[in-house]
């Protein structure tokens, strides 16, 4: 979602009809050749110069840069921009990891700075002295497109020459009417993809020294992707060798976490063990990497792409300590879960008996709750058992929990008779309490639904023999237990249930929850009749 702030908003101009001119050209009393003092012919090394020098590639760090950034985009993330687009990205909270941006346009000093980037691109001369004239004037992609283009096919530094462009005369067949307004036409077609058709021949080993740079703006990290769908040894060793001592930073970056994921795909086992080495030699690191929204994909495909039991291993071990705080972590619990999925459980204990020690704090997340239930699913032998254990011993404040109920329903969805018989001699005595519970009622009808008939009826007759049954009748969330109870009870039970329901039918008539169960009773009573 875009914010709404006032300054995001632009006014609209009705935009005249446009004119025809010759070749295309707009100005039609100066040619693209008089403009630049020279022959209209491309000199391809000097524009590949100037494509490669208008990319975001400063060896400087990303906080060296952010002084270029709107106010808009200048947060606590920062924000990334790319010279071949007209769109910044930033993130301002954890759900939200893009917002779109304007580029800048000073129209005052007639200069087009992409967002993110210090060096200014040249806007045509005309723009200058218009502006001049009018306050209202605004640029429109299909004029940014001539000039981006004008600027790609001539060496820049012909336009960069005020003191040429302040000779060339206004032409008088340009009002100050024209109303062209840069936010409201064409937003979805951007002119400056236009540069990317330079990089299309260049090889990997041709911008050696750059891709560290490259991998971090946004169509550089697209031009770098596109060169490694089927790279050569020799084009994995040269893009490894620039980034392997930027490894962390790299995975965790909004752009230059795709090509390490192409990278970790198709590098070698030693480039790997390198890799590796760089991620855990400090015992955070790996951590942090695993906790960023980016980092924790690169992490997974480099799991997925391990062949040798040591490695496989040494990334293990780099979790152990911190398996608790990645398992609450909203992007951190992705690779305990991808470990606990596709690894066995032998290789798995390390996290399996971190989890187990902080039982409740991860039953009770929101994601650590996921990763609970997914170890007590492919785990077995001792660590399972020590897992449930301490589960059912923290079972009554797990159940009542808004994120804790799952774990246990999940228990007993695994159809496992021991377990769930386990799990209901920990809650007994307690149901008629638990009932009451916004979640843990969940957790008892999920015993009384799943469970045997012989468990069943045991729950319900002690829900029937509380002192608190007849509040059951009329709570908003007890009522959905005694419906489930309801629908699997028979014989003996039933009756109690009945005779229950039916010494308590006045309070029930004059109460929705109560309506509700009688309802059920009467259905019921239909079908068995």
């Amino acid at each position: 979602m875009i914010p709404n702030h006032p300054h995001h908003h632009h006014h609209m101009y009705q935009t005249q009809s446009p004119t025809d001119f010759p070749d295309g050209f707009p100005f039609h009393s100066v040619s693209p050749a008089r403009l630049n003092n020279i022959s209209p012919s491309i000199d391809i090394d000097q524009s590949f110069y100037d494509s490669l020098s208008s990319l975001n590639i400063s060896n400087h760090d990303d906080q060296d840069r952010q002084v270029f950034l709107p106010p808009r985009l200048n947060r606590a993330h920062g924000g990334a921009g790319s010279p071949f687009r007209g769109e910044g990205f930033g993130s301002n909270n954890g759900f939200e990891e893009s917002f779109r941006a304007s580029n800048g346009v000073s129209y005052n000093q007639g200069v087009y700075s992409g967002v993110g980037h210090s060096s200014a691109r040249t806007v045509d001369p005309f723009l200058q002295q218009r502006t001049s004239s009018s306050s209202r004037f605004d640029l429109d992609f299909d004029q940014m497109s001539y000039l981006l283009a004008k600027e790609r096919l001539y060496p820049t530094q012909h336009l960069n020459s005020y003191r040429n462009l302040r000779s060339i005369n206004h032409p008088a067949s340009i009002s100050d009417e024209s109303g062209l307004n840069l936010q409201t036409r064409n937003y979805n077609r951007n002119p400056n993809l236009q540069n990317y058709s330079y990089f299309r021949h260049v090889s990997l080993h041709d911008l050696r020294g750059r891709i560290r740079s490259l991998a971090k703006d946004e169509i550089g990290s697209k031009i770098l992707q596109s060169k490694f769908d089927t790279p050569t040894n020799e084009e994995i060793d040269i893009v490894f060798s620039e980034v392997v001592g930027s490894v962390s930073d790299l995975m965790k970056d909004p752009h230059a976490n795709y090509l390490m994921q192409k990278l970790v795909s198709v590098c070698d086992d030693n480039q790997k063990a390198m890799i590796i080495r760089e991620l855990t030699d400090r015992s955070d690191e790996i951590i942090l990497v695993c906790m960023s929204q980016y980092g924790t994909r690169v992490v997974q495909k480099l799991l997925e792409n391990l062949t040798s039991h040591h490695q496989l291993m040494k990334v293990i071990r780099a979790l152990q300590p911190c398996a608790a705080q990645l398992a609450n972590d909203p992007n951190g619990h992705h690779v305990l879960q991808f470990c606990l999925l596709h690894f066995g459980c032998d290789y798995n204990q390390p996290i399996l008996n971190q989890i187990a020690n902080n039982c409740f704090k991860v039953a009770t997340d929101r994601s650590g709750c996921c990763v609970l239930q997914a170890c007590v699913e492919h785990s077995h032998g001792e660590v399972r058992t020590r897992l449930i254990s301490e589960i059912m011993a923290n079972a009554i404040q797990i159940a009542e929990d808004p994120f804790g109920n799952y774990v246990l329903q999940h228990m007993v969805g695994l159809q496992s008779p021991e377990l769930t018989a386990l799990l209901v001699s920990q809650l007994q005595g307690n149901f008629a309490y638990l009932s009451q519970n916004k979640y843990a009622s969940n957790v008892v009808e999920k015993c009384l639904i799943e469970s045997g008939p012989d468990i069943s009826a045991n729950i319900i007759l002690e829900l029937v023999e509380s002192p608190t049954a007849p509040s059951l009748l009329v709570d908003p969330y007890g009522n959905f237990v005694i419906q489930s109870a309801l629908k699997v009870s028979k014989g003996f039970a039933f009756s109690c249930l009945r005779r229950l329901i039916l010494g308590n039918v006045h309070s029930m008539q004059s109460n929705l929850y109560g309506k509700k169960i009688l309802e059920k009773m009467e259905k019921k009573r239909i079908i068995h009749s």
